[in-house]
């Protein structure tokens, strides 16, 4: 599992992974939360999350899909 900085941002904030987790060492734990039919759309679809809706500054939280299941919801507004 590639893990640039959405990978990481948006994972850390989903409590995917443990925010002290650099970026090489969330490849490991993010590889098996998706097990290896599932790396490639979970990549996809969390940089994608991370470009339209979870960004690093501003992230909208108001119109995030995953809000009601994300413990970092509401924290940057």
């Amino acid at each position: 599992m590639p893990v640039d900085t959405h990978v990481h941002r948006v994972a850390g904030r989903l409590g995917l992974i443990d925010a002290e987790l650099s970026a090489e060492q969330a490849h490991r734990p993010l590889t098996e939360l998706a097990g290896p039919e599932n790396v490639y759309a979970l990549h996809i679809n969390l940089v994608r999350h991370g470009r339209r809706i979870c960004h690093a500054r501003r992230p909208q939280c108001g119109r995030c899909p995953l809000a009601v299941i994300c413990p970092s919801a509401g924290l940057f507004s």
